[in-house]
């Protein structure tokens, strides 16, 4: 009986292990450091994906402090602003006003001081910004 038992610990711990070390992390599951200065400068779209407009690559964003986003099409001599801030999950959420309700969020993939890739939440568009000054 002892013998049983023994072989049962043994093979649970054996199972313990490898759903733990051999565990696969689902896509979405790393969490990304990120310094959230990083973002202050102005970026331009460089991709987007899926693309369903190609006139999107036009827009370029000049984040402030103070949360100001600037929004400036290329052929366009209109600059619209929005706000930005950063939720608990660390994810970019773009508002155009104070008190905006349909908030645009974004993960944050990657932010380096010369790229910043992002992800959308609801229609999981990837977009990357780089950074022009």
């Amino acid at each position: 009986m002892k013998n049983v038992f023994i072989g049962l610990l043994i093979i649970a711990a054996g199972a313990g292990v490898y759903f733990f070390i051999l565990k696969k992390k689902k896509p979405g599951d790393e969490t990304v450091s990120i310094n959230k200065e990083l973002i202050i400068g102005k970026w331009q779209l460089a991709a987007a994906e899926p693309l369903k407009d190609s006139a999107l690559l036009k827009y370029s964003y000049d984040f402030q402090p103070g949360n100001i986003a600037m929004v400036m099409k290329a052929d366009s001599a209109k600059t619209d602003t929005a706000r930005y801030e950063w939720n608990k999950a660390n994810e970019l959420v773009m508002k155009e006003n104070n008190s905006d309700t349909a908030n645009h969020v974004f993960a944050v993939l990657k932010l380096t001081k010369d790229s910043l890739q992002l992800r959308g939440i609801s229609d999981s568009m990837k977009v990357l910004l780089i950074k022009t000054r």
